[in-house]
């Protein structure tokens, strides 16, 4: 290509490109022609002119004829067309599975591969190449191909074919694992090659300013138009929307790796590299981005978004056994539903447990957090319930299951509505005796504290309903109690305690075990 050309001469001495003129029967055409232009641009002496015609301007043809070109692998540009088609390729297949050509949707970019925290950092580390060869809309894929055709036809003419390979996906991985490091906690959807190009400008700049062949005064000015472009690209990544930490860490990763390149060389720009030295330098570049992946926090609203999603599957697969049972109703038997409920127990756990792990929900988002908790525990206990019938014989929608499944279809409707406003707070009375063994009903321990949002709560001691009383009036046999006498004291609240006792627990309810 003509502009191959064009770098080779540049990075030629005076005398060398003057030989080339010289012996210009030995050279192609535009060979000669670009060590004259770049003897003219020096201002030194141009040995011979004869002989040669100003080259003919190009027809619609001809120009047609070299755009295909760049397509097309050749001895010096073989890695960078095969690149361009295939992200043309990728970008093709996912206009045809539904992608918007102009602004594509995020979600289907996700189901396509793009770069999501919530799913990167739980065990699909393969998005952090497949974000590399999708884009968002055509143009986006249009400015970073011109830019590849352009860095590609430079820098691997100088590097080789395996060299331009290697950087290319070493620095397109450096770029998506400083994108998840740099928005996390919080989260983004990531596509693009502008990490891998950004890392190939920066290896050709290492090259440049370290090689030992061309003096300073040949290197000021392509440093210098170097850094201007580079500099223009950052800055433009400043913008919302565009993934600037992609930019910095693929252009980073470029350099460490031209930098290498020179030190194993002798600061000689060759494509002649030994198979050991690749190898080498490809595990410990993967050995690094696997340490630094495997260091990003997996907190905030990333562990709130793959939570939500875990959950939806799990309650997706745990509400199977409800449609059987609803389908089997009175004639359900115990030896084929027990095990389905059983396996929807085991999925609502896994549940309530992702959940209890959230210690730090988005602001604003804790109280969808505690609702789905108590729907969670709900549907578990319910479960259990169910379980438990089968097993004995018993009927199955008896009164605690109806009250069970109409305080669910409560939780239902808050979480449909995104209405949190009835999540009980918790907070207040610290007088009662810090000796007493408070639980929740899960049986993890519970502050006195929790009683604070309990208003008028129905007491029950030792299994015997007492009936309701305001929280700090209750009834004479509770008050005649003294905390030695008490073994512990559980409460319930909210759709658990009403899903359990009915109506008349809708203050809440304590429940008081005393020492036999």
């Amino acid at each position: 290509m003509e502009n191959n050309y064009a770098v080779q001469a540049e990075a030629m001495s005076t005398a060398e490109l003057q030989a080339v003129v010289q012996e210009h029967g030995a050279y192609a055409r535009e060979a000669v022609w670009a060590a004259m232009a770049e003897l003219e641009k020096r201002g030194e002496e141009i040995p011979v002119k004869e002989g040669f015609e100003q080259p003919q301007p190009e027809t619609w043809g001809q120009k047609g004829r070299n755009f295909l070109q760049l397509f097309v692998p050749q001895q010096d540009y073989f890695v960078t067309p095969i690149l361009l088609n295939l992200n043309l390729l990728v970008f093709l297949i996912g206009t045809a599975l539904g992608l918007h050509v102009l602004d594509p949707d995020a979600g289907r970019l996700v189901e396509l591969g793009a770069n999501f925290g919530p799913y990167t950092l739980t065990g699909e580390p393969w998005r952090l190449l497949t974000s590399t060869f999708l884009h968002g809309g055509i143009l986006h894929l249009l400015l970073n191909m011109m830019a590849l055709v352009n860095i590609g036809a430079q820098l691997e003419m100088l590097v080789g074919r395996v060299q331009f390979m290697l950087a290319y996906l070493l620095c397109g991985l450096a770029g998506s694992v400083a994108s998840l490091w740099w928005v996390s906690p919080e989260i983004t959807v990531a596509v693009g090659a502008s990490g891998a190009i950004f890392g190939l400008f920066g290896m050709l700049l290492m090259l440049l300013l370290l090689e030992r062949e061309l003096d300073w005064k040949n290197k000021r000015a392509m440093l210098a138009n170097m850094a201007v472009v580079i500099g223009i690209n950052l800055a433009y990544g400043m913008r919302d929307g565009i993934d600037n930490a992609a930019h910095v860490g693929g252009l980073v990763a470029g350099m460490v790796y031209g930098a290498l390149l020179l030190l194993r060389s002798g600061r000689y720009i060759t494509q002649n590299y030994g198979a050991v030295g690749n190898a080498i330098t490809m595990v410990a570049g993967m050995l690094v981005l696997f340490v630094w992946f495997y260091m990003i926090p997996f907190t905030g609203t990333v562990r709130f978004v793959y939570t939500l999603e875990q959950i939806g599957k799990h309650e997706e697969k745990a509400m199977e056994a409800m449609f059987l049972m609803e389908k089997a109703g009175e004639n359900a038997k115990a030896d084929e539903m027990v095990p389905i409920l059983e396996h929807g127990i085991v999925l609502w756990e896994e549940s309530e447990t992702l959940l209890e792990q959230i210690e730090d929900a988005p602001e604003g988002e804790e109280a969808r957090v505690a609702t789905l908790l108590d729907y969670v525990r709900l549907r578990k206990m319910s479960y259990q319930m169910l379980r438990d019938d089968l097993q004995e014989g018993r009927p199955l929608l008896h009164q605690k299951q109806q009250q069970m499944l109409g305080a669910i279809n409560q939780y239902v409707a808050q979480l449909q509505k995104g209405d949190f406003s009835e999540v009980a707070t918790r907070s207040g009375l610290e007088e009662l005796p810090p000796e007493l063994n408070m639980k929740g009903s899960n049986g993890a321990p519970l502050d006195a504290a929790v009683l604070d949002a309990i208003e008028a709560p129905l007491f029950v001691l030792d299994g015997v309903e007492l009936g309701t009383a305001p929280k700090l009036e209750p009834m004479q046999e509770v008050t005649d109690l003294s905390p030695e006498m008490i073994q512990e004291i559980t409460v319930l609240q909210g759709a658990e305690a009403v899903a359990i006792y009915g109506a008349k627990a809708a203050g809440g309810v304590i429940l008081i075990t005393t020492k036999k």
